[in-house]
């Protein structure tokens, strides 16, 4: 079993060294936003691990003090969009694809209580559209597809597409992870 908690600035190196392995494709990527270097640049971390917790979380999985995973959750406070939150540049890292999925949930069930304890209705995602192994495993969790945002970023000359999804918690999602 692995300890998740929130990431601070403490865990800045640690933090910026897994999101360089998760864009030079050396673990499982999930809500992924971070295509290259410079949108690693772009994301200022520094202020992310430092942002008030009412509006955005980071929250990270360790292993034998490793952080092995993490996953930002941004949630507004504004009176229309308290009920919403979105998840992005979640990222797992280990031996097996069942070690990082059995990490992926973890997390996912700590974002899920979070969502509850928050009175959030529901939770949102994007994914680039070719990543299949993260839209298999929030398909799994119930996510569902919303559409298909076409040319949803530009890097250099290239595009890619975006699948939103979204989860509606109903009361049952925490029955999902046990």
């Amino acid at each position: 079993m692995s300890n998740i908690r929130y990431l601070s600035i403490d865990d800045l190196v640690d933090y910026k060294k897994l999101l360089l392995h998760g864009i030079h494709e050396d673990l499982d990527v999930f809500a992924w936003k971070l295509q290259n270097e410079r949108c690693l640049a772009e994301l200022n971390i520094e202020k992310l691990l430092t942002s008030d917790p009412n509006d955005k979380v980071v929250i990270g999985a360790f292993q034998d003090s490793i952080l092995i995973g993490s996953v930002t959750l941004i949630f507004n406070q504004t009176y229309s969009l308290a009920h919403k939150a979105v998840i992005e540049n979640m990222c797992v890292m280990g031996d097996s694809h069942a070690f990082r999925e059995q990490i992926a949930n973890q997390l996912m069930k700590y974002v899920f209580q979070i969502c509850n304890d928050k009175n959030i209705e529901i939770l949102m995602t994007s994914l680039i559209s070719n990543n299949i192994s993260g839209k298999v495993f929030l398909s799994n969790l119930n996510f569902e597809v919303l559409a298909l945002e076409k040319y949803a970023r530009k890097y250099g000359e290239d595009y890619v597409d975006e699948h939103w999804l979204s989860y509606y918690f109903n009361g049952e999602e925490m029955r999902l992870f046990d």
